[in-house]
């Protein structure tokens, strides 16, 4: 996810030739991607650490 987000910026910003036009389908990849990982990093040990609670961190 990361390389793509680095790889979709500069046709985001317009820096290439003939950009413009994918512009705002690289914008709307890079803000999706940036949501998905964001849910991924913090939603999904949340939600899990909500359904198993914290039990099993003393074992072993």
């Amino acid at each position: 996810s990361l390389a793509t987000i680095i790889g979709l910026l500069p046709m985001a910003l317009k820096l290439g030739a003939g950009s413009e036009a994918y512009a705002p389908l690289a914008r709307a990849i890079l803000g999706g991607l940036s949501v998905s990982v964001a849910l991924t990093v913090f939603l999904v040990p949340a939600a899990y650490v909500l359904v198993y609670g914290r039990s099993e961190q003393g074992v072993g």
